[in-house]
């Protein structure tokens, strides 16, 4: 699997800004057999790190995961690919989505895979995102920025502002989908704006009202093609 990293001039097109950096060039790459299956990762916030894996640094002992296209199964392990969470959606129907974090809290450096089945994919059809937390410190200031925010909507759109001008879109991205956000229009507006623009293949979104992030436009989702061969019909652990 390869990905793309969130869709151009998101922000741009919803609120007439210009770019503010340059956005990597988009890039694809086909399963070993067949035609590549692709999932538009919107968060958390992954990069590539070769032609069959993407990994993601997560600020939050909480990351939401949260693809366009729809899933049947999800998997956590352990990065030696021990099972430690799995949900299996009914047959012929996607898993419902986001899907916040279901196991204890992160802690600081652990690591853990992710395995996500595309709805109608092959049974050994998985895409592997690699998740590792953040070290002691940001994740503790992470908590804290989120604690702080409490329910002011404004307040969310100002701290996803702020982490995008210091270039921090792993910590945007842990903000504005975060369980605990506010159900404030705006944030859900804007929401809905990502999901509806991807990975940059969708149709032009349309302005509105949703208030200015300058530059959350330059950071593309993470588009991954499915890696196939891993075990399959391991026993299922923590099934909600």
């Amino acid at each position: 699997m390869l990905l793309k990293p969130l869709a151009a001039g998101l922000l741009w097109a919803l609120a007439g800004l210009g770019p503010w950096s340059a956005a990597p060039l988009p890039a694809r790459a086909a399963t070993r057999q067949g035609a590549p299956v692709v999932l538009c990762v919107l968060s958390p916030r992954v990069e590539p790190i070769d032609e069959a894996d993407a990994s993601g640094e997560v600020p939050t002992a909480f990351p939401t995961l949260l693809v366009v296209e729809p899933l049947q199964q999800v998997r956590v392990e352990t990065v030696q690919g021990r099972l430690l969470w799995r949900r299996q959606a009914a047959a012929g129907r996607p898993l419902p989505l986001p899907l916040y974090w279901p196991l204890p809290p992160l802690q600081p450096g652990q690591a853990v895979l992710l395995r996500l089945q595309p709805l109608g994919a092959a049974a050994d059809a998985f895409a592997h995102v690699r998740l590792r937390a953040a070290g002691p410190a940001r994740m503790a200031s992470t908590a804290s920025l989120m604690q702080t925010l409490g329910q002011r909507g404004e307040a969310w759109m100002a701290a996803i502002n702020r982490a995008l001008d210091k270039g921090d879109v792993p910590l945007a991205w842990a903000l504005l989908y975060a369980r605990q956000a506010p159900a404030d229009e705006p944030l859900l507006h804007l929401r809905r704006q990502v999901l509806q623009r991807g990975c940059g293949d969708g149709p032009p979104m349309s302005k509105g009202p949703t208030p200015a992030v300058p530059g959350l436009g330059e950071h593309k989702s993470s588009e991954i093609d499915v890696k196939t061969g891993w075990q399959n019909g391991d026993a299922m652990a923590g099934q909600a």
